[in-house]
C-alpha cells in the first residue's frame, strides 16, 4: 500500500511539471466542449457534444502515457463526436473521432499509407492508436 500511495504521489508530481503536462489539451478541450455542447453550434445544425463524449476524450487523454505527444487540435464535428488530431506534415496526420458510447473512429495518412477502422475505449489507449501517434509525431 505504501509503494501504491508514493508511486501516486510521485505520479502527480510528475503531470505537474511543464514537459509532462496534459494541461493544454485539458484546457482545449474544454473550450471546444464549452464552444460546441449547444444544438446547431455551427448554424447549420450540428449536434451537440454530449458531457459523455466530453469525458471519453478527458478520459482518453488522461490514459495517453506519460510524456507522450499530445494532440495538436481538438475539435468537435457536426455530428457531435470530439477530434483530436495528430499532425506533422500534410501527408502525415492522424484523426480521432470520439463518440458518446466510446467508440474510437481514426483516419491517418502516413506517407503513402492510410489506414483507418474503430475500436472500443475501455479506459486504455489501443496499443494500434499509440503506434499511429508515434508513427505520426516521430521526427
Amino acid at each position: 500500500r505504501m509503494v501504491a500511495e508514493a508511486s501516486r504521489t510521485n505520479y502527480g508530481r510528475l503531470t505537474e511539471l511543464e514537459t509532462f503536462t496534459k494541461q493544454p489539451a485539458y484546457e482545449e478541450l474544454w473550450d471546444r466542449w464549452q464552444e460546441c455542447k449547444e444544438q446547431n453550434w455551427d448554424g447549420y445544425a450540428a449536434l451537440p457534444v454530449e458531457q459523455e463524449t466530453y469525458h471519453n476524450a478527458w478520459c482518453l487523454l488522461e490514459a495517453l502515457p506519460l510524456a507522450f505527444p499530445l494532440p495538436s487540435s481538438v475539435g468537435a464535428e457536426p455530428d457531435g463526436h470530439v477530434t483530436l488530431e495528430w499532425y506533422r506534415h500534410p501527408r502525415w496526420t492522424l484523426s480521432l473521432s470520439i463518440s458518446p458510447d466510446g467508440t474510437l473512429h481514426y483516419a491517418a495518412l502516413l506517407g503513402t499509407e492510410d489506414p483507418r477502422g474503430s475500436c472500443p475505449f475501455f479506459g486504455d489507449v489501443p496499443e494500434n492508436l499509440l503506434f499511429l501517434i508515434r508513427r505520426v509525431t516521430r521526427a
